[in-house]
């Protein structure tokens, strides 16, 4: 878990990832953090992708969503059925059920994850990977 850098430095432009794994019963209707708050400047969002284990993937829950807590714009940055998100499924934003948007995170926002209509369950787990580019040289975002 943490950052991951691709390439020279904390440069405007550079491409980083940053990983956290969920259990799926940690996974409720109440917002958990996926990061902390980004720092000395705004991240663009490229792609979120999500990988579940080999044994019980997701269970329970309608739509898994992740949302961010930017002051402007929308909240729902990705939103996927649980259900497709069962044994070894790696879903990325082209592939949500639902939806998918590119979001730049805001300088001291986070990204959050949450379960709809009901928490999920089970001892599965999901390892949620964003593809992160900095807009902003030395803006930084680590997981939570």
């Amino acid at each position: 878990m943490g950052v991951v850098l691709y390439g020279e430095g904390m440069g405007q432009g550079d491409v980083f990832a940053v990983t956290k794994t969920f259990v799926s019963s940690g996974i409720t209707t109440a917002m958990a953090d996926i990061t902390g708050v980004s720092s000395v400047g705004t991240i663009l969002i490229e792609d979120i992708i999500l990988k579940t284990d080999g044994s019980t993937g997701l269970a329970t829950g309608t739509n898994l969503q992740i949302s961010t807590n930017n002051a402007k714009g929308g909240a729902l940055v990705m939103v996927t059925a649980v259900s497709g998100l069962g044994i070894s499924k790696t879903i990325d934003g082209a592939n949500a059920s639902v939806s998918k948007t590119k979001v730049v995170l805001e300088t001291g926002k986070k990204l959050t994850i949450d379960c709809t209509a009901a928490d999920c369950t089970g001892a599965g787990t999901v390892d949620v990977t964003l593809i992160c580019r900095r807009l902003a040289s030395g803006a930084a975002l680590a997981a939570a």
